[in-house]
C-alpha cells in the first residue's frame, strides 16, 4: 500500500525553497561574509594603488592590450569603480577607503539593502585587476551576490516596512551583539520567504563549485597517484638534496599518509551534496571537512582564503536550531541566557511565530 502521508516531489520541492525561514540565518552569514570581505580588502592597504589603480603593475595600457581582439588575458577583467578615478590619487584612496567603509557598514547591518548592492559593487571592483588575481577571490564575489541579494528583497513578504525602510531594509538587522545568540525571549524571531530562497541558492550553488571542483582534481594524474600534496610541501626552488636525503627513510610512510588525506579531500568535495543537507553526525563530516580543509589550505597549499570561504559556505547548510544550539554552547562559556527554540505556525502567508 502507499503511504498517504509521504510528501510528493512538488511538495518536497516547494518546501524546499519557499519556505520561510529564520532570517537570523542570513544575517549571520552576513555577518561571517563581511568579516572576510574586510579582512581581504584591508589587506591591500598601503599598496592599494599598486594593485587597482591605472598606475599600477597593470596600468592603463595594459588594459589596453588585454582588450585587443584574441588577446590572451591571465584573468577575467571586468569593469571597476577605481577605473572612475583615472590618474586621481586622492580619488583613488576615497573609492578605496569608502568600499571598506561600506562593506563595514553591512557587515554590521546598517542600511543592509543599500550597502548590500554597494558591497557587491565593491567587490568585483577588488576583482577586476589581474595583478591581484587568485583562484579563491572570485568565491568572494558569489558570496557577495547572494548576500546582495538576500538583502534586496528582505523584509517584503510577511512585514510592514516603513518608507524608510524599504530604501535602506529593515531596521532590525544591527545584530552585532548577538550574532550567535539567536532571538530573545522578549522578540520574536523574523521568518522571511527572501532569506530562505537566498541560503538555498547559496547551498546549491556552493555544492555545485564543490563537486566541480573535485572532479576537476581527477583530471590530474598527480591526483590519482596520491602525490599530489607532495610538491607543496616540497617546492622544487626551496627544496635541497639534504633534505631529500633526511626523509629517504620514511618517504613510504609519508607519501602514504598524503595519499589517504588526498583521497579524503576528494571524497569530501564529490560526495558532498550526499551529506551535506543531512543533520545529526553528518555536521560533523560537513564542518570537520571544511575546517580540515582550511587548515590544509593554509599551512599547506598556503591559500589562506580558500579555509574561510569553504567554512561559511558549509555553516550556511545548519538549520536554526543548530545555529541556537551553537549560539547557547558559547553563552553557556562565556555568559548570557539561553534562546527559547521557536517555529512557525499557520498559514505560511500569515507567518505567526510561537515558542514550544
Amino acid at each position: 500500500m502507499t503511504d498517504r502521508t509521504a510528501p510528493t516531489v512538488p511538495t518536497g520541492w516547494n518546501g524546499f525553497w519557499f519556505t520561510p525561514a529564520p532570517a537570523a540565518t542570513l544575517h549571520r552569514l552576513r555577518f561571517l561574509t563581511g568579516l572576510v570581505l574586510c579582512g581581504w580588502m584591508l589587506s591591500f592597504a598601503g599598496h592599494q594603488e599598486a594593485f587597482f589603480s591605472l598606475d599600477g603593475w597593470f596600468d592603463k595600457t595594459a588594459y589596453i592590450e588585454v582588450n585587443r581582439p584574441n588577446a590572451p588575458t591571465p584573468a577575467p577583467i571586468g569593469w571597476s569603480i577605481f577605473y572612475l578615478a583615472g590618474n586621481n590619487r586622492v580619488l583613488f584612496d576615497s573609492l578605496y577607503w569608502g568600499s571598506l567603509t561600506v562593506v563595514l557598514l553591512f557587515t554590521l547591518g546598517i542600511a543592509t539593502r543599500l550597502t548590500g548592492v554597494l558591497t557587491w559593487v565593491a567587490t568585483v571592483s577588488f576583482l577586476a585587476n589581474p595583478a591581484s588575481s587568485y583562484d579563491a577571490d572570485f568565491l568572494l564575489g558569489i558570496l557577495a551576490f547572494y548576500m546582495m541579494l538576500g538583502y534586496l528583497f528582505l523584509g517584503f513578504w510577511g512585514r510592514a516596512l516603513t518608507p524608510l525602510e524599504c530604501v535602506l531594509g529593515p531596521m532590525d538587522t544591527f545584530v552585532l551583539s548577538r550574532w550567535l545568540g539567536g532571538p530573545r525571549r522578549d522578540t520574536a524571531p523574523g521568518f522571511s520567504y527572501a532569506a530562505n530562497v537566498t541560503v538555498r541558492l547559496l547551498q546549491v550553488h556552493f555544492a555545485i563549485i564543490v563537486v566541480t571542483s573535485g572532479l576537476h582534481k581527477l583530471q590530474i594524474a598527480d591526483w590519482w597517484a596520491g602525490v599530489a600534496l607532495w610538491y607543496p610541501l616540497h617546492p622544487p626552488l626551496t627544496t635541497n638534496l639534504d633534505q631529500l636525503l633526511q626523509e629517504r627513510n620514511t618517504a613510504t610512510v609519508t607519501l602514504w599518509f598524503l595519499s589517504a588525506i588526498q583521497y579524503l579531500a576528494l571524497a569530501w568535495q564529490i560526495g558532498f551534496p550526499a551529506f551535506a543537507w543531512r543533520g545529526g553526525t553528518w555536521r560533523i563530516v560537513l564542518l570537520g571537512g571544511a575546517v580540515a580543509g582550511w587548515i590544509g589550505t593554509a599551512f599547506v597549499l598556503g591559500l589562506p582564503l580558500f579555509g574561510p570561504i569553504y567554512l561559511i559556505g558549509s555553516l550556511s547548510y545548519l538549520h536554526a536550531e543548530e545555529w541556537n544550539r551553537a549560539g547557547d554552547w558559547f553563552r553557556a562559556r562565556f555568559g548570557g541566557t539561553a534562546s527559547k527554540p521557536v517555529r512557525a505556525t499557520g498559514d505560511p502567508h500569515r507567518i505567526k511565530v510561537t515558542a514550544k
